[in-house]
């Protein structure tokens, strides 16, 4: 069976989240006695496969699943009990995902094996006072599911552009034999050799593509003036159409996104070589919506679907590595990597990193303070 995509895993979650929220309107008041229309709402809370655990602004649990006790708490009661206290007596394989300001994967030793889980943070409203509704919902399965299938197209491509290049290597090497025992033929030695040098570079090229989507690092983000880095872009892309850049800077990593845009402009540049691509800026209350724009075919249906896996290409010398880094660079940042067909033709890849948190709203998503209860 195919493995489960993440975006899929993540779905079914929020929607046993929003069960849960519903569940816990009608699990009003900690400490009172279960009523009988109550009952089977725990009864079914107790029976899915992901922990849920509601919380108040305070700290105090309003309602947590056998799942969250016996997976967090090595079974502990948790309702009435304040979620703080708990999380300073845990050890820190628990405490700080659940401490975390957003959503995260992380792992835990369970059963007496190391298991991934994926912790969804949602906020909603109950009883006129803000709660947090905590899911953690297993991966390890999927993971597993999906590391091996990806393994196996590593191995596949890997083992397909080393065997084109050593064939056309040996080829090469045998024809500079030749010619060495040829004197007459040595003219054609240049050639050979350029090839040879050709092969190895465009070898290293796409090793190298392969070590630099392993080994991305965790964003540096600083504010950024857009000038510079627009500069150099145009530079690069004497063609390239610029909108007005967004009056205050950018936050992010300004290495990350900047290859990102060159890896797209790239992209936009080649399906249209006639045209000339546009970047497009664009700021909201939330979000930076960086677009690359081009006057090429477009994507495929297939290329929709499947455009931002690694390894997925419709370049015949494609490494299929491109999209997948912009992607990673952009999750990396907390957003997204968005592709779709143009409606008048061509293609339009959106980076859209989220803008850099006010003070005041950081202040709001704090760790909550310590309470007594």
């Amino acid at each position: 069976m195919a493995p489960l995509p993440l975006a899929v895993v993540a779905l079914t979650s929020l929607i046993l989240g929003v069960a849960g929220a519903l569940l816990v309107t009608r699990w009003r008041g900690v400490g009172r006695s279960a009523s009988p229309s109550s009952a089977p709402i725990k009864a079914v809370a107790d029976h899915i496969p992901v922990a849920v655990l509601l919380h108040a602004d305070n700290g105090l649990i309003r309602f947590a699943n056998d799942r969250a006790a016996e997976l967090l708490f090595a079974g502990e009661p948790l309702a009435g009990r304040n979620l703080l206290r708990l999380l300073a007596q845990a050890p820190a394989s628990v405490r700080e995902p659940l401490s975390a300001s957003g959503d995260v994967v992380f792992t835990l030793e369970h059963d007496g094996a190391r298991e991934t889980f994926q912790l969804l943070r949602r906020p909603l409203e109950l009883d006129g006072r803000a709660h947090t509704l905590l899911l953690v919902n297993p991966l390890t399965r999927e993971l597993e599911a999906r590391e091996l299938a990806v393994l196996k197209k590593v191995i596949r491509v890997i083992s397909h552009e080393l065997n084109n290049s050593l064939s056309s290597m040996s080829s090469f090497i045998g024809s500079a034999r030749y010619i060495a025992e040829h004197p007459s033929e040595l003219t054609r030695l240049g050639r050979v050799l350029d090839g040879l040098e050709e092969r190895t570079s465009h070898l290293r090229r796409f090793l190298g593509e392969y070590a630099t989507l392993a080994r991305l690092p965790e964003p540096r983000k600083r504010a950024i003036e857009w000038a510079p880095l627009l500069d150099r872009l145009a530079r690069m892309f004497p063609e390239l159409e610029l909108d007005a850049p967004p009056q205050a800077p950018g936050w992010f990593d300004e290495a990350q996104v900047e290859q990102a845009l060159i890896n797209l402009l790239k992209n936009a540049s080649e399906a249209a070589p006639d045209a000339r691509p546009r970047l497009l800026l664009r700021e909201t209350d939330v979000d930076l919506e960086i677009g690359v724009l081009d006057e090429g075919p477009g994507f495929s249906d297939e290329a929709l679907e499947f455009g931002l896996l690694p390894f997925f290409t419709t370049k015949p010398s494609g490494s299929g590595l491109g999209l997948a880094l912009c992607r990673e660079i952009a999750e990396g940042h907390g957003g997204s990597l968005r592709i779709k067909r143009r409606e008048r033709g061509g293609a339009a890849v959106s980076l859209v990193l989220p803008r850099r948190e006010p003070a005041r709203a950081r202040a709001a998503t704090a760790a909550l303070s310590l309470t007594s209860t």
